[in-house]
């Protein structure tokens, strides 16, 4: 296994765990104040973060996948 590509998914992952939670929790803030002048803003923001959330924990869990389940060829030069 490849370690240095497996710790960047693993971070990948808890970035995307700690994304997962400030999305919605905005998303949840600016449903409640409507009114507010910065509506339009927490919305745009946290509907970023929701989907930047989903992209990279995909991105971290195919990295981790991808060490785990990938043949080692040591002739190979990437």
């Amino acid at each position: 296994m490849k370690s240095n590509l497996f710790k960047k998914g693993l971070k990948n992952i808890f970035l995307s765990l700690f994304l997962m939670f400030v999305g919605p929790t905005l998303l949840f803030q600016s449903f409640k104040n409507q009114n507010h002048p910065w509506f339009e803003g927490v919305l745009i923001i946290s509907l970023i973060l929701c989907v930047l959330s989903i992209f990279i924990g995909l991105k971290g869990l195919k990295n981790i996948m991808g060490t785990i389940f990938k043949k080692e060829d040591s002739n190979v030069v990437k």
